[in-house]
């Protein structure tokens, strides 16, 4: 079957059945994807919005016509940009801390062959920047099953 179509210019276009079922098919499709780019720049707009009025408030609540600087402290700032939905202003911390661990079912000979084991694989990865700048193991007790 061949559907004939002519558009506003006076173009005409010859489709089967399945060419318009395509075309209707993929209409309908990019009119979904429009839609939900619409409800997201609607969502983004509005957070947007929020976000301006929030640092408008954060400013003006400290602002002192007759002075050339506005105050604020660490604190402040971080609750600010926890309003406005993005990262807090960190700080650099050191922990240290003890990790205790027992390992079983170790393949070995004897004791030394497992303590060996264990200070050759045991390992610590940590995510991000931060560093691991000391590590030991002590082990405390070997016990055969």
């Amino acid at each position: 079957m061949e559907i004939i179509y002519t558009d506003k210019d006076g173009t005409t276009v010859k489709f089967t059945e399945e060419m318009a079922i395509a075309a209707i098919t993929e209409r309908d499709a990019l009119r979904v994807s429009l839609n939900d780019c619409q409800d997201r720049s609607t969502r983004y707009y509005g957070k947007l919005v929020t976000a301006r009025e929030h640092v408008f408030e954060f400013f003006n609540s400290r602002y002192d016509s007759d002075g050339e600087q506005i105050e604020c402290d660490v604190d402040d700032v971080n609750e600010l940009l926890e309003n406005i939905g993005t990262e807090k202003l960190k700080k650099l911390w050191t922990v240290t801390g003890t990790v205790n661990f027992t390992v079983t079912n170790i393949p070995a000979s004897n004791e030394e062959e497992a303590n060996d084991y264990v200070m050759e694989e045991l390992s610590v990865e940590l995510d991000g920047d931060a560093h691991l700048d000391e590590w030991t193991v002590e082990v405390s007790d070997t016990e055969q099953q």
